[in-house]
């Protein structure tokens, strides 16, 4: 598996966030608190599914409240599949889609693509950070082996449970230091048993329980037998089947070959055919062979040219090439002229790429809609900045207009205001005389007057003055164009940030606003340049394959010129031209042999070409794969033969119950089914025939010993049980002991592979400090280069960090063919002094190339290493 983008809608501080990551190494670099760990839990998340809210710590539920979840595209088997989870019940709610095919899946199918890696194996292997690294000095053998198991073995989970289980259940039954296990408790009741018996006085039973009870255990014991005769016939009959299955087997086998089609022309009239027409070659090539034969012999005499002796005995083979020579000798003029053509396309192509590539990558080419909106969005920008010139402009001529008008103290003065007060002191004045006024009508007039003048002194009279007024205006006006300054300055960064996304989402972001219409003229050249290379190299293969054609039949008919170039092959070809039709005026004995081996080499082809028919009509290439298919008839005849005798040795009943079960391991079920059954009642048997055997002892001796008799009956039950329990503990423990065999059958013999590569990567790690590792039965130690030994315990924490990412690597690395998956490091290098650490990125350089590595830190040197993808968080 493969991630190649990774989408954020709300997780932790991240959304509507996109990372685009590469095969190899990717370096995602930020400070603290930039959302590296944010980030490998957004994975994890993504894969296996959302923490519940029980965990709130590890959900990262979105700070901003914005959607919770995201979607991840990843390749795995060369198919690209975008999962996509969201916030929903049981881990989230997951959408899984094929782009490849462009097909929806169902969500369970992501299980199975992920299979067998699940979060356990993810976590504790390939999502790498320092505090698990620090796990190296709890590390056990067992632990790495069950990594394996569970990657190298399918459904080794279910094992590995089952066998835990049973080793639960054996220790539950029998431990040698256990109390409470049952067979520790049936043990020490046996002693107690014992002492009670070697104690008691004799005692009498109820005679007449027993004897009730040994007559309904009869009737039982007969019941039961009945039963266990008519178990016996089935397990008999499932026996015999099981028995018979492998010639069963055989049996379908046998039919399905039946019943695949035989084809026809395989019989033995086709092998009398063919051994005719063989015949017939043989004859004709045999001619042919004596009548070129004494043609050499006649241009030995005659001293013909050396290849005008060669073209004789083939000429007929010949004519045709010298027919086709015009035709591709005008190919060779047209190769030359495509390559000169293809040489100028080049470096045309070459120099646009150089001008506006990026990472070898040109930039896309714009939709009619996207080009409509880049338009719209230019246009509008430079709208919008003229307006802000404009609105700029007047607001400068503002500013220094309410400059120029700034009021002096004088001018602020107003010589009314000053007088307010006088004017109030007066009405006050007035308002107290008419009160010394004798008669009401004056001192009502008079109260009158002193309250028009404090009414005129006090709101009449206006404090301000036209030089004040005028500037509130001028700060009204300023401040309304400050304001449409800071809009349209938020309008231009719109405009701004949606011409951005455009020019990132085309490959454009390198490339400056004002020469994207250039550039889209560059890439439509370009594009069309590339076509023409396309079409030019397929004009330029298919000549060069013409011509390769050409030289390749005249090579087999004229090996003289096998290893000649075509311009000498043009020239041979021409001067033997030449002497052919100079030749054709001769006469005589080697005219007439000449025709002859015409005629000779015609009947030779007509015989072959028969020959080929008869093969061809079969879909044959070769008389061995004629016989081969005519032995493949004959052995079809023999296995349908020995279906009949398998189906008669199997018998008709047999048979036909076999044809109703599924497979094998139904059928062994059914008889380890029966077998249980039959066991069961055998032990029922065996039970009722002893407690019957008891009852007789007891009912012998009962009154001379009851109460001794009971002990002892309780006693023989009690050792029964022990030898039940014992026996269902040996069956519990062996079975373990089976499933971990098993298992380790399956997946141990890459355990050396990853302690030899985890040893490599351990000596690169430490500069070869440390050249082996070795993994013990309860902890791993490692030996240095003078040949000491050291536990991972005697270890630096740095030192012990770097053995346990070597362990790490070398798992994913040795386990690639069975389990693709990303490495995810999270700052995990942080007590790796600088030389280590070094160390360590040229070896993560060196693994990416087979493992994808997504490497998050704080450590901004990786951005000096010129290596990898680099993403910064922060940008």
């Amino acid at each position: 598996m493969k991630l190649k983008r990774l989408t954020i809608y709300g997780f932790g501080h991240f959304h509507d966030r996109t990372f685009d990551l590469t095969d190899g190494l990717n370096f995602l670099v930020g400070p603290n608190e930039a959302g590296k760990s944010t980030l490998t839990q957004f994975i994890t998340a993504i894969l296996f599914g959302f923490p519940t809210k029980k965990h709130p710590e590890l959900r990262y539920e979105p700070l901003d409240g914005s959607r919770f979840g995201g979607e991840m595209q990843f390749v795995q088997a060369d198919v690209t599949y975008t999962v996509t989870r969201t916030a929903g019940p049981h881990g989230g709610k997951v959408t899984l889609h094929n782009d490849t095919t462009d097909l929806a899946l169902p969500a369970n199918n992501l299980a199975g693509l992920l299979a067998p890696v699940d979060q356990q194996l993810f976590t504790s292997v390939y999502a790498i950070n320092e505090p698990r690294l620090g796990q190296v000095f709890a590390a056990s053998k067992q632990e790495l082996i069950d990594r394996l198991r569970h990657v190298g073995a399918v459904g080794s989970d279910f094992w590995l449970t089952q066998a835990h289980q049973l080793d639960q259940q054996a220790d539950s039954r029998y431990k040698p230091q256990g109390r409470n296990p049952i067979l520790n408790q049936q043990l020490q009741a046996h002693r107690e048993l014992t002492d009670k018996l070697a104690k008691a006085d004799a005692a009498y039973g109820t005679y007449w329980q027993l004897l009730q009870e040994q007559q309904d255990l009869r009737q039982q014991q007969a019941q039961t037998q009945d039963q266990l005769a008519q178990q016996r016939q089935v397990t008999a009959q499932l026996t015999q089947q099981a028995a018979s299955w492998p010639a069963f087997a055989e049996w379908q086998r046998l039919g399905q070959l039946a019943d695949q089609p035989v084809p026809s022309g395989f019989s033995a009239d086709d092998a009398t055919q063919l051994e005719q027409l063989r015949g017939q070659v043989t004859a004709t090539e045999k001619a042919l062979t004596a009548d070129q034969q004494r043609v050499q012999d006649l241009q030995q005499t005659a001293q013909l040219p050396p290849l005008f002796q060669e073209y004789l005995p083939v000429a007929a083979q010949v004519d045709p090439l010298l027919t086709q020579l015009p035709a591709v000798q005008q190919a060779a003029q047209m190769q030359q002229q495509l390559a000169a053509q293809q040489r100028d396309l080049q470096q045309r192509s070459t120099a646009l790429e150089t001008q506006y590539a990026v990472g070898g990558q040109m930039p896309r080419p714009f939709s009619l809609a996207t080009l409509q909106q880049v338009k719209d969005l230019q246009e509008r920008l430079t709208a919008a900045n003229q307006k802000r010139r404009r609105i700029q402009q007047h607001l400068n001529q503002l500013n220094e207009r309410y400059q120029q008008q700034q009021p002096t103290r004088q001018q602020q003065r107003n010589p009314l205001a000053d007088k307010q007060l006088i004017w109030l002191a007066v009405g006050l004045v007035v308002l107290v005389g008419s009160l010394l006024l004798p008669g009401t009508l004056f001192k009502l007039v008079g109260a009158l007057c002193g309250v028009a003048v404090g009414y005129y002194g006090v709101f009449q009279v206006d404090s301000s003055t036209p030089a004040s007024r005028e500037l509130e205006d001028l700060t009204a006006d300023i401040r309304d164009n400050q304001a449409q300054l800071r809009e349209g300055g938020h309008l231009v960064d719109d405009l701004t940030t949606q011409l951005d996304v455009i020019g990132e989402a085309h490959g454009l972001g390198n490339v400056p606003l004002a020469q994207w219409s250039a550039a889209q003229t560059a890439i439509a050249e370009w594009e069309r340049l590339s076509r023409q290379m396309e079409e030019q190299g397929a004009q330029l293969a298919k000549a060069k394959q013409t011509i390769a054609e050409f030289l390749t039949a005249v090579g087999q008919v004229l090996p003289s010129l096998a290893t000649s170039d075509f311009a000498t092959v043009a020239t041979q070809l021409a001067d033997l031209q030449a002497r052919q039709q100079a030749s054709q005026t001769q006469s005589g004995e080697l005219a007439s042999l000449t025709e002859r081996l015409r005629t000779d080499q015609r009947a030779a082809d007509e015989a072959s070409h028969a020959l080929a028919i008869f093969l061809s009509t079969r879909n044959l290439r070769s008389v061995a794969a004629f016989y081969d298919r005519y032995q493949t008839q004959r052995e079809r005849q023999n296995q349908a033969q020995q279906r009949t005798t398998l189906a008669q040795q199997i018998g008709p009943a047999n048979l036909a119950a076999l044809q109703q079960v599924a497979d094998q391991a139904s059928l062994t079920q059914s008889v380890q089914q029966a077998q249980t059954q039959q066991a069961q009642l055998q032990q029922t048997l065996d039970q009722t025939t002893t407690r019957l055997a008891t009852l007789a002892g007891q009912l012998a001796h009962l009154t001379a010993s009851g109460t001794q008799a009971t002990l002892r009956q309780r006693l023989a039950n009690l050792e029964t049980q022990m030898v039940a329990t014992t026996q269902e503990w040996l069956v519990q423990r062996l079975t373990s002991q089976w499933i971990s065999a098993t298992l380790a059958a399956a997946s141990g013999d890459r355990l050396p592979q990853i302690v030899a590569q985890a040893s490599k990567l351990y000596g690169k790690l430490t500069e070869n400090r440390y050249t082996e590792i070795e993994l013990t039965a309860t902890t791993l130690r490692v030996r240095r280069a003078d040949g000491a030994w050291r536990n991972v315990g005697q270890l630096s924490r740095g030192t012990a960090e770097q053995l346990d990412l070597a362990v790490k690597l070398a798992f994913a690395i040795v386990m690639q063919q069975q389990v693709a998956m990303p490495l995810l490091i999270d700052d995990g290098f942080v007590n790796f002094d600088a030389d280590r650490r070094q160390a360590a990125y040229a070896l993560l350089a060196e693994i990416s190339q087979t493992v994808q590595i997504i490497f998050l830190t704080a450590d901004t040197a990786v951005e000096r290493l010129n290596t990898g993808n680099l993403i910064r968080l922060n940008d």
